[in-house]
């Protein structure tokens, strides 16, 4: 008598294709739900960085004041100007408590970072200012300024701070219309805190 041989091979690759089946369907409606980010949701990317930083220790209080051709300059005072923006006003070691689970912790750090968030051609002016000296000596400071897109360090520049109410002048910069600096040049244009101390009504610092 003849035996009849069968094979499971052609219902196994129906349930295959059908699992495939499934994996796409899944995919698809994922998709749906999570629909592909739209550009204005991605948030602005810095074109150049200008990074003040002094000894984590110091309790001095030193300023970076920024002036494009907008008019008025990014300072802790105005934070944002145009595409400038001033993302943290550093008052040396009295601001270098942050609370962590309920707890504070001390974070030694020195250091105010402003941002240019888009293209802004022309020129850019830089300026330090001691606002506070309460160090016994002299405070060494840096300010570095830096090309974001590709990443380059256009210059780093140290001064020493001596005395309250300082003023230092930084080489400006110019940027053209493809976001490219071409030129570093010194000034002589102080607008960092114009008045004395004293006679400004900025208050919350110390």
């Amino acid at each position: 008598m003849n035996r009849k041989y069968t094979s499971n091979l052609s219902f196994i690759d129906m349930l295959f294709n059908v699992l495939i089946g499934f994996v796409m369907l899944f995919i698809i409606a994922f998709l749906m739900i999570n629909p592909i980010t739209k550009k204005n949701d991605i948030p602005s990317k810095a074109e150049f960085m200008l990074i003040l930083e002094w000894d984590s220790m110091s309790v001095d209080d030193i300023d970076v004041w920024i002036k494009s051709e907008t008019g008025h300059p990014v300072s802790f005072k105005l934070k944002n100007v145009g595409y400038w923006h001033l993302d943290r006003d550093d008052l040396g070691t009295s601001n270098d408590i942050t609370m962590i689970d309920g707890q504070p912790v001390v974070l030694r750090s020195n250091r105010e970072i402003a941002t240019m968030r888009g293209v802004q051609p022309g020129d850019t002016f830089v300026n330090v200012h001691i606002y506070s000296k309460r160090d016994a000596g002299p405070t060494k400071f840096t300010v570095t300024l830096i090309d974001v897109n590709p990443y380059k360090e256009v210059y780093v520049i140290e001064h020493i701070a001596e005395e309250q109410n300082q003023r230092f002048v930084l080489p400006a910069f110019t940027v053209d219309s493809d976001g490219r600096i071409t030129d570093v040049f010194t000034h002589d244009e102080i607008f960092a805190a114009q008045r004395p101390v004293t006679e400004m009504n900025w208050g919350g610092r110390n």
